[in-house]
């Protein structure tokens, strides 16, 4: 199993160099931890039995750069946490950060030999713990098991999109991981659901990033609308998982489908939409009828026509309209619902969101 392989690492090296260690993800978890060597402080025995760093702790090994580094760094003692001088080495595999090994060097550092080999065997824990760049954090915030707060250390703030695939989830795994390992700083990705799901948080071109990966796992890519920050990453979540089946329904969508740009299959995932603006009739409007909100003329007029099959004569008729007002109506509508009157799929998505509207409402 990887966790004897890696327990048997960690044995070995510490009691070559005679120091205390563990691996820790990057979530702060303990991952292993070698027997008792050298000086055992306060936060090692207190992180072995909660399996977890304490906040107070992590911030003060992020202070000497911990998160960022790339080569070995000594972060030194701090008495008011009970903790001793330690050298951490970062865990990387393909360009990926896993996790970090800790030694406890107390009052004196490992010598260059000693610090050689735990950079050498560091190297083959990282490919042990390796599971193809996958993100726990991710996981976790998005099946709402950590909050926001907690994910953000470790995912970063900020404006954000998700983008998704669909499929066998092995395969995915594979595939996504050896695209991220070509980039220089990967963005978080975990397999949830038969899908793999990345965070985009680092100003990613999303579409070219959707493209590589739909060309490398023969399957259409769907992408999140902008959203603010981590607190709405469940809702990008859900928005690209519908862009992804969206994209798997409908060549047309591919490779890569953008929940604004989904229409109708928008429309048969989120099935709210409004009103028509029939006098005394409740709803509420959304999707490609909600710039329409104060203009229930306008409401009306669309239905209408739409319901006329385009004729805009019998539609002038019912409404009893000059031709050249219904026109400047319909051009109205045009520009504030952002859609072609002429193109059939988003005269499709206008009428099924005004059906919709009704059907809603009672």
């Amino acid at each position: 199993m990887i966790a004897d392989d890696v327990q048997d690492l960690l044995e070995a090296l510490a009691a070559s160099v005679g120091r205390g260690m563990s691996v820790d993800d990057l979530e702060g978890r303990v991952v292993a931890h070698s027997a008792h060597h050298g000086e055992v402080d306060q936060v090692r025995a207190r992180a072995i039995l909660s399996r977890s760093v304490p906040t107070a702790v992590g911030a003060w090994q992020e202070r000497h750069g911990v998160a960022s580094t790339r080569e070995p760094v000594r972060v030194p003692e701090n008495p008011s946490l009970g903790m001793a001088a330690r050298l951490c080495v970062p865990l990387l595999h393909q360009g990926r950060r896993v996790g970090y090994l800790w030694i406890i060097e107390g009052p004196g550092p490992l010598n260059p030999q000693e610090q050689g080999r735990a950079v050498r065997d560091a190297a083959a824990i990282a490919a042990l713990l390796d599971d193809g760049g996958s993100s726990h954090t991710l996981s976790l915030l998005l099946t709402g098991e950590i909050g926001v707060r907690r994910a953000a250390g470790v995912l970063g703030e900020g404006p954000l999109r998700v983008l998704a695939l669909r499929g066998d989830p092995a395969f995915l795994r594979e595939a996504v991981g050896a695209e991220l390992a070509r980039t220089r700083r990967p963005p978080a990705f975990t397999i949830l659901d038969r899908h793999a799901v990345l965070l985009l948080n680092r100003g990613e071109d999303v579409t070219a990033l959707g493209e590589r990966l739909a060309t490398r796992t023969r399957m259409g890519a769907g992408v999140s609308a902008p959203h603010p920050g981590l607190e709405s990453a469940v809702r990008a979540h859900e928005e690209a998982l519908t862009a992804a089946r969206a994209a798997a329904a409908e060549p047309a969508l591919r490779p890569v489908a953008h929940w604004p740009d989904l229409g109708v299959y928008r429309l048969l995932a989120e099935p709210v939409a409004g009103t028509p603006g029939t006098p005394g009739t409740p709803g509420t409007l959304g999707g490609p009828l909600d710039a329409l909100r104060e203009h229930p003329a306008l409401l009306v007029t669309l239905e209408t026509y739409l319901d006329s099959g385009g004729d805009a004569q019998e539609t002038a008729r019912l409404l009893h309209l000059h031709r050249t007002s219904l026109y400047y109506r319909l051009t109205r509508i045009e520009q504030l619902a952002d859609r072609n009157l002429k193109n059939g799929t988003h005269r499709l998505e206008l009428h099924l969101a005004l059906k919709l509207g009704r059907w809603n409402a009672v």
